[in-house]
């Protein structure tokens, strides 16, 4: 029996602030530092970092594009689904023709791209609505709003974005202006009449479903800039998939998305021999950039928001760390809050103040740089024609 009370009175040293603890002991109970290899976490102070509570996810809303209402016809399939096989219908009729015509079968290749462009202008769209809606919740949380008062506002937000024939009628002028500016102004490499004629008519049927998603990614870009502007509760400390990160995110998705119709526009382009005229050229150029100032231009006032909050959150830690520092003698309880202010001063320092992850960017950069550059390149090898 003695040996066991000697056992148990055996005491050890802390290697962090030499306090005497029991032996064996996992955690001292001065410093509170691990001593058994395990990782504390290095942010604890709640009025530092500040985690947002969960909230439930409302009702799903009714369809508002015209892509969403379309595809909400025939709800025994999905919208992937839907597009999906309506852009392969659109190809099946021009291959058929092209397949009993004199043309080259090379372009087959070319309009299947095309088909892809209008299945993910179109389906994508659908997904976009989808996507944004699921920002809603957020929106008390980031501004401080009532439930009503959020949802008040984001209803009238997705009715500006969604609720309008003006997609349609650009959709409309744009790709009537490119079947005019591919016939009389550009050219295009077929032999036949029948050909040129099947393409214009192919033509304006794909293109108009990218035309008008460009319509519906101004509007976003224009409710985000909006959104930006208001009095919001900045966390910069938060989940991907919640407050404004999970608006970055959305936001980099979508401008991903944007790049994939773009990508099969300009190789649907360069399979079967298509001529990249100056006026092609500019077109390509300016939808590029216009991917790059999507991506940047309506979150800019959020990042500014952002950096303000990192700054002030940096402030306090470091107010707090030297208060601590400036003490003649650093107690031993203090010892461990001082690690740990150091750990989140180093962490605060790290953190990136656009909403989204800057790494997936670079590969959206090369997305969106190396298709471009293929086609300042083709146009140089062909002597600027």
């Amino acid at each position: 029996m003695s040996n066991e009370k000697g056992a148990v009175a055996k005491v050890d040293k802390c290697r962090y602030c030499l306090s005497e603890i029991p032996a064996g002991a996992v955690k001292c109970f001065q410093c509170r530092e691990w001593l058994d290899g395990r990782a504390e976490p290095a942010i604890e102070a709640d009025e530092i970092l500040v985690r947002p509570d969960a909230t439930v996810r409302p009702p799903e809303l009714p369809p508002s594009s015209f892509q969403s209402r379309l595809a909400a016809k025939v709800p025994q399939i999905g919208y992937w689904t839907f597009y999906f096989a309506m852009s392969m219908l659109f190809y099946i009729v021009i291959a058929l023709h092209w397949t009993f015509g004199t043309e080259d079968r090379i372009f087959l290749v070319s309009f299947m791209f095309n088909a892809m462009q209008m299945f993910f202008s179109a389906a994508g769209i659908v997904w976009f609505e989808k996507l944004l809606d699921r920002f809603r919740a957020e929106i008390p949380l980031i501004t401080g709003w009532s439930v009503e008062r959020s949802e008040e506002y984001y209803m009238q937000a997705r009715a500006r974005v969604f609720s309008s024939g003006i997609p349609i009628v650009v959709g409309l002028l744009i790709c009537t202006a490119a079947v005019i500016g591919d016939s009389q102004v550009i050219g295009m490499p077929f032999a036949t009449d029948s050909g040129r004629i099947a393409y214009l008519i192919y033509e304006f049927c794909f293109l108009f479903w990218s035309a008008s998603a460009i319509v519906y990614f101004i509007k976003f870009a224009m409710f985000i800039r909006e959104f930006g502007d208001l009095d919001l509760r900045i966390l910069i400390i938060q989940e991907e998939n919640s407050g404004i990160r999970m608006l970055g995110k959305f936001i980099l998705q979508t401008t991903l998305f944007a790049v994939l119709p773009y990508i099969c526009s300009i190789t649907a382009r360069h399979i079967g021999g298509w001529n990249f005229s100056s006026l092609l050229s500019l077109w390509f150029s300016l939808f590029g950039v216009a991917i790059l100032f999507y991506l940047f231009w309506p979150i800019y006032n959020i990042h500014r928001a952002m950096i303000r909050e990192k700054d002030r959150k940096l402030n306090l830690v470091s107010n707090e760390l030297n208060t601590l520092l400036a003490r003649p003698r650093l107690e031993k309880e203090n010892i461990h809050k001082v690690r740990n202010l150091l750990e989140i001063r180093n962490y605060l320092h790290a953190i990136n103040t656009w909403p989204f992850d800057m790494n997936k960017v670079v590969g959206l950069l090369s997305a969106v740089i190396i298709p471009l550059a293929s086609v300042l390149v083709d146009r140089a090898l062909k002597g600027g024609r």
